[in-house]
């Protein structure tokens, strides 16, 4: 609900505007000094104040200052008697939104306070997109280059554009929602928002009010008209994650959205129309939710235009030292120290034989955890998580080198790694990475490996 506070020493002039704010559908606040109205501030976030410019302890001035510097949001409007253009201009200089003159005009309130709020949901909307951009959202968050990842990356290409619906499977914390992000950010509706909701996070009795909004009075507790979530992502996508944990009454009115292109809001006998684009994803086996009567066999088809499969993570070892970069780079900078740079060879070869049943979730995580950890300015194997220390071979701890030195220790830990990901194959390892079998064979030589010592244990 739109919460207003109105501060001013005359009582006739607070009960008229809660009288009218009221009836409006607004929460209002009332305070008869500058520091009463000061204190309700400090206490709750008000989207419009109304203060008069001279009340008995400070100036409506001040009070304009104060609260702009505490809740740069909150939308200001001057009262006064005693209009001046100096006034006025110092007023809008201090952020005020407007300046409004005894006696108030019922339709000047009703008017100024619509736009005082048109103002906030730009504000909003401007700060959502700034966000959005500051995160870049396409491909370089998808990282990857083994096979799997490749022809995940190829699909999204060639079909971002296209208007079509699509289903996104894969474990869980496999990437699902990056990938969505990836489709909707390289498409026509880039420019509209992109509305993630986690289905399985919404009670079932709510996930129908939260999706298509609902009307004043359509249950206890609609005190007012809400905009639901497919609304909200109007010309642009919405990405409905675990959809395989809804309802068949709740999947029998997405099919009409996504056939007819309009829906009930919850209490409402009027249709509101709506041009979305949906991707769904699910980490369940919807083939087997079909046979057993809990997922529609008709939404299942309308959603899976286009299906992307998310690989899990041991399905694509070869990606998690590329991973591994990303998250240190993205997670150092966040050290006020920002001194850790890098990752030994027994650290790198511990994730690298780890199984990782939370995917590029657990991996994230694992670093996040080493870095907040890390002594010097390299993650160690004692820096892991213990789950992820539990499953290394014994190896010596790496001291501070010369760099020739360290560059070749890295280099026999990360050809041993390929090697026991092949098991020992000496074509499949210089296939995987990019080298020639003869070019393979030399380094192995160079680099004192043992093909013996290679055979990965998990197979």
């Amino acid at each position: 609900m739109i919460k207003t506070l109105v501060i001013d020493d005359e009582i006739s002039i607070c009960r008229s505007l809660e009288a009218l704010l009221s009836k409006e559908g607004y929460q209002v606040t009332m305070a008869n000094s500058g520091a009463a109205g000061l204190s309700l501030v400090d206490d709750s976030d008000f989207d419009v104040v109304f203060t008069d410019l001279r009340l008995p302890d400070m100036s409506g001035l001040d009070i304009l200052a104060r609260i702009k510097k505490k809740r740069p949001f909150t939308q200001l409007i001057l009262i006064t008697g005693y209009a001046s253009i100096e006034t006025a201009v110092e007023a809008i200089k201090l952020g005020a939104y407007d300046y409004l003159t005894k006696p108030l005009s019922i339709d000047k309130v009703r008017i100024t306070v619509k736009r005082a709020l048109e103002k906030i949901a730009l504000t909003e909307e401007i700060q959502h997109l700034r966000q959005e951009l500051s995160q870049c959202f396409g491909f370089e968050n998808l990282i990857g280059k083994s096979p799997k990842m490749q022809e995940v990356f190829k699909i999204v290409r060639q079909t971002a554009g296209s208007d079509s619906n699509f289903l996104v499977t894969g474990e869980s914390g496999t990437g699902k929602e990056l990938v969505a992000r990836a489709i909707h950010y390289n498409s026509s509706r880039k420019g509209n928002r992109f509305v993630p909701v986690n289905c399985g996070a919404i009670s079932r009795e709510l996930v129908e009010a939260e999706l298509f909004g609902y009307v004043k009075g359509a249950f206890t507790g609609a005190v007012r008209d809400k905009t639901g979530f497919l609304e909200l992502a109007s010309d642009g996508t919405l990405f409905l994650d675990e959809i395989g944990e809804t309802t068949p009454d709740f999947q029998v009115k997405l099919l009409r959205v996504l056939q007819e292109g309009e829906f009930n809001k919850v209490g409402s006998p009027y249709t509101t129309k709506v041009n979305v684009r949906i991707i769904a994803a699910t980490n369940r086996n919807l083939e087997k939710a079909m046979a057993d009567g809990s997922f529609r066999e008709d939404l299942y088809y309308r959603l899976n235009v286009i299906s992307i499969h998310i690989p899990s993570l041991k399905q694509r070892r070869e990606d998690i030292p590329l991973l591994t970069l990303h998250f240190l780079e993205k997670y150092s900078k966040k050290r006020a120290d920002n001194n850790v740079k890098g990752i030994t060879p027994s650290a790198m070869e511990a994730l690298m034989n780890y199984s990782y049943p939370g995917n590029v979730r657990e991996l994230e995580n694992a670093i996040e955890y080493a870095i907040a950890f890390a002594h010097g300015n390299e993650i160690t194997s004692d820096d892991l998580p213990k789950s992820i220390r539990g499953r290394e071979e014994t190896v010596p701890k790496i001291h501070l080198k010369p760099l020739k030195a360290a560059r070749v220790e890295f280099e026999r830990s990360f050809v041993i790694a390929a090697l026991k990901e092949c098991n020992g194959n000496i074509s499949k390892t210089a296939r995987l990475l990019d080298i020639y079998r003869q070019s393979l064979q030399q380094k192995i030589k160079e680099l004192s490996i043992h093909l013996d010592t290679v055979k990965d244990d998990d197979e």
